[in-house]
C-alpha cells in the first residue's frame, strides 16, 4: 500500500512539473533579440526608421535604404569605409557590427 502511495504521489507531482514547464512559451523573436537594444516604448515602424536615419545622417553617416526594417550605414574614417547594418522594429533596434557613436546617436533619437 505504501508503494502505492508514493508512486501516484511521484505521477502526481512529475506530471504537474512537465505540464508547468511545457506549457511555458519562448518565443523565438526572444531569444534572438535578447542581445538588442530594446526601446523605452513602442513606436511606429516607419517613425523609428525615420528617427535612425536622421541620427545617421546628422552625424555624418551615409544611409541607404535596404529593406522594410533594415538599413545600411556608411561612414568614412581617417580615409577608411566603414559600414553597418541597422535592424530595427517597434520595439528594438541593433547595429551589426557595433558602433557606439551612432549608437548612442539612434538611442538619443529614439529617446526624444
Amino acid at each position: 500500500m505504501k508503494k502505492i502511495i508514493v508512486t501516484t504521489i511521484f505521477a502526481v507531482f512529475s506530471s504537474m512539473i512537465f505540464n508547468a514547464c511545457s506549457t511555458a512559451s519562448v518565443n523565438a523573436e526572444d531569444v534572438k533579440t535578447a542581445s538588442f537594444t530594446h526601446l523605452k516604448h513602442e513606436i511606429p515602424l516607419s517613425e523609428v526608421h525615420k528617427l535612425i536615419r536622421e541620427a545617421g545622417e546628422k552625424n555624418g553617416w551615409r544611409i541607404t535604404e535596404f529593406k522594410e526594417n533594415e538599413l545600411i550605414a556608411e561612414k568614412e574614417k581617417n580615409g577608411n569605409m566603414k559600414a553597418v547594418t541597422i535592424t530595427f522594429s517597434k520595439n528594438y533596434f541593433d547595429i551589426s557590427p557595433q558602433d557606439s557613436d551612432l549608437h548612442k546617436a539612434i538611442e538619443k533619437e529614439l529617446d526624444n
